[in-house]
């Protein structure tokens, strides 16, 4: 059970080794951090969605399919928009002719964290046989931690940072905020239990 934890909560220590990294070494601004969150952001929603498609409840696979078209249904929509409101961010927050090339700058740390997910979905979701127990409703809970990560992210972008501009070169702001996120992810992956609402007791 410890051994399962650890590897379920191992993606916000990831997320947290780059984005530290990267401010600490690569000189990061708030910038780099906006597009490495909101790229995390877009594969948080796309592994959820992956993951409740192949999520058994202990049940056949075709057995759930139904309820699995219409989370998947769902999902799309909330996710299409929360997709939008993260474009929003990156636009309030960089401008256009600078986008491609802070992206060139993170390139290796966004490689990195994209595999971290995949090496969770295969080793640990698949490897593990955690979907067959997991059930599809369970699965969506990311959705709430995405929403939570973007309301904090607006009110920073939106509130904080107009009031205080230094922020956005002050290491130590930086990393505060790095560290708030964390402390978000890490506590959401107490409850984000694939086995939630699974008919496995």
């Amino acid at each position: 059970m410890t051994q399962n934890l650890i590897k379920y909560r191992s993606i916000p220590f990831v997320s947290l080794l780059i984005s530290l990294f990267g401010i600490l070494v690569l000189n990061w601004d708030f910038q780099h951090l906006i597009i490495l969150f909101v790229w995390e952001i877009i594969l948080m929603l796309s592994f959820a969605i992956i993951k409740m498609m192949f999520a058994q409840n202990d049940l056949p696979f075709y057995t759930t399919l139904v309820e699995k078209l219409i989370y998947l249904v769902i999902g799309f929509f909330i996710g299409a928009f929360f997709i939008l409101l993260s474009i929003m961010l990156i636009s309030n927050s960089i401008q256009t002719n600078s986008l491609f090339e802070q992206l060139r700058k993170i390139n290796y740390q966004i490689y990195t964290l994209t595999l971290g997910y995949f090496a969770g979905l295969f080793l640990d979701y698949f490897g593990n046989q955690k979907h067959k127990l997991a059930s599809p409703r369970g699965e969506m809970t990311p959705f709430i931690h995405v929403l939570v990560i973007l309301a904090f992210l607006q009110g920073f972008t939106h509130h904080l940072l107009p009031s205080f501009p230094n922020l956005n070169q002050a290491v130590w702001g930086i990393v505060a905020l790095v560290v708030i996120k964390f402390l978000v992810d890490l506590l959401f992956s107490f409850f984000q239990n694939p086995y939630l609402f699974s008919n496995k007791k």
